[in-house]
């Protein structure tokens, strides 16, 4: 298989140590953009540097694990970039967690503290939600917790906010630390090494108990760089990026910004109209929305203009051919949709297209490995390399593949081989020209009447329908063909559709057992930190 025509070192130094060469080399450039509120380089280390010093005085030691449970908001900027400078691992939970996935993922991390916020308490009560998780916090010291629910959890510490009871506030935490000095604060820091773990993020869990993915400090610059070398990203650029801080999608194009010595805008509340405002003030170069339910919102706004958006240079969005398409044709005219094949365990970028590739290529592939990393496509029966054309399981090898999952040396060994191949249980082929086509998960095959149908084929056509925003499509029980295909729909704004109208566009189209027998509508979907939950959608059958 080909490789991208990018050149690059890998990465040398830890993610801190970036943090202090920019703020060294640039303090007062713009890195963080919130709606109501902007970070400079040099603010952002000299606040992680307080945090180090506070995690100090509550008596960790460097490797312990520190979780975060917050959405993308200013305080967690300072939090994890702390924990690096001190030397701890940084735990960052999905903010979008309920009871049972939090109480799992606080024990199952062994976290010795954990950071959250009041500051979107009329979105999501934190303190309300721990408190269920964690019964009996209340009238605990709030410097040494004993919880049974997490045993190794010692404090939870309350952002923007006063602390309550069980709960310590940031500004008594944070004065704590101004009785160690910042040497001492900073040596585990300071001493880390490239291949540590540097983020620990738990996969979305959306048929098990979640894994919990250890990147390590050269895992994402690796992964990440392909994406700012490809885009060409200079000091000084602007990227909106509303994926989440608690995602690979979030860390990552984060790192290669803090690399490049650009900046980013984000929100803790995905809501296009300020966004737009924000991309037009900061005359924004990328736009990183990564998925269609955030692509939409911004690039269908009426105050998103394309005359006047023409400093727009990129966007990326994973998505089928049609849709593709339809974003690639609201774009400001020059700018380039791309597309890429991701997951955690890749620190996220696996395969990314080619800045200069024709549209075809970006709309219908994933595009090329770095030249760090190594992909192919094994029979999943037989465990021998396809040829190229002919599908398989997708896996891969290199700068980008995680260390382990944490505390689970079975799943670790069942997905990294050990000649370091990792298996994705993702499905695709490489075309005639070595670029990656994506066909979906393998476990996302329908068996209707013996036939085996993948979702993906069903969902790329019904997405070409007119009026079609988003489609999935899941199997549904048939007491006579075992399983039948259900599309569950978005409109798009204003369109009218129904059931027997996409039933009909389908007949003659696909072959007979792979036409929907059932069509429902939604407005929302649900979601994992990015990924619509299908199993979910199963239930409401």
């Amino acid at each position: 298989m080909k490789t991208l025509d990018i050149s690059g070192e890998l990465a040398c130094e830890t993610i801190p140590a970036i943090l202090a060469r920019q703020a060294a080399e640039r303090p007062d450039a713009l890195h963080a953009i919130f709606p109501h509120r902007t970070l400079t380089f040099g603010e952002l280390d000299r606040q992680a540097r307080r945090w180090a010093r506070a995690f100090a005085a509550q008596g960790l030691q460097p490797g312990d694990h520190i979780a975060t449970l917050m959405p993308n908001c200013p305080e967690w900027l300072p939090v994890y970039y702390g924990a690096l400078q001190f030397g701890a691992v940084p735990v960052v939970l999905n903010a979008r967690y309920k009871r049972q996935e939090l109480a799992y993922t606080l024990a199952h991390s062994r976290s010795k503290l954990l950071v959250t916020t009041t500051s979107i308490e009329d979105h999501v009560d934190f303190v309300a939600l721990l408190r269920d998780v964690l019964p009996g916090i209340a009238g605990q010291d709030t410097t040494q917790l004993q919880i049974d629910a997490a045993p190794d959890l010692r404090a939870v510490i309350l952002c923007e906010g006063e602390g309550t009871d069980g709960f310590r506030g940031e500004a008594a935490f944070l004065d704590r630390g101004e009785e160690v000095p910042e040497s001492r604060a900073l040596a585990g820091g300071r001493d880390a090494k490239i291949d540590d773990t540097s983020a620990i993020i738990y996969t979305s869990g959306t048929t098990s108990s979640p894994k919990g993915c250890e990147l390590t400090h050269a895992s994402v610059q690796n992964s990440w760089s392909t994406f700012s070398r490809i885009v060409d990203l200079a000091a000084g650029e602007t990227v909106w990026m509303p994926m989440p801080f608690f995602h690979t999608g979030g860390i990552g194009p984060m790192t290669a910004m803090l690399d490049r010595g650009a900046a980013f805008i984000t929100q803790a509340h995905y809501e296009p109209e300020p966004i737009v405002d924000l991309i037009e003030q900061h005359r924004t170069e990328h736009l990183y929305p990564g998925f269609p339910q955030l692509s939409f919102g911004v690039i269908e706004h009426p105050k998103f203009d394309r005359e006047r958006f023409t400093h727009v240079r990129s966007l990326l969005n994973v998505g089928p051919p049609a849709m593709q398409a339809k974003i690639q044709s609201l774009l400001p005219e020059g700018a380039v949709l791309l597309n890429l094949f991701g997951m955690t365990e890749g620190s996220g970028i696996v395969t990314f297209t080619p800045f200069d590739a024709p549209f075809p290529v970006r709309a219908e592939t994933s595009g090329l490995p770095p030249p760090h990393t190594q992909v192919r496509i094994v029979d999943p029966e037989t465990g021998q390399v396809c040829p190229d054309g002919k599908p398989g399981e997708l896996q891969f090898r290199g700068g980008g593949a995680f260390k382990s999952y944490y505390a689970d040396p079975d799943a670790t060994a069942e997905t990294i081989l050990p000649d370091g191949w990792v298996r994705t249980g993702d499905r695709g082929r490489i075309d005639e020209n070595g670029f990656l086509v994506f066909l979906g998960r393998i476990k996302d095959m329908l068996k209707v009447g013996g036939e085996n149908v993948a979702a993906a084929e069903i969902e790329a056509y019904i997405q070409g329908l007119p009026g079609v925003q988003l489609v999935q499509v899941i199997g549904m029980a048939d007491d006579r063909m075992g399983e039948v295909p259900v599309a569950f729909i978005e409109p798009s704004e204003g369109a009218e559709l129904s059931e027997q109208g996409v039933i009909e566009a389908c007949n003659g189209q696909l072959a007979r057992w792979k036409i929907p027998r059932r069509v429902e509508f939604v407005s929302e979907w649900p979601m994992s930190a990015t990924k619509v939950q299908k199993f979910r959608l199963a239930e409401l059958l």
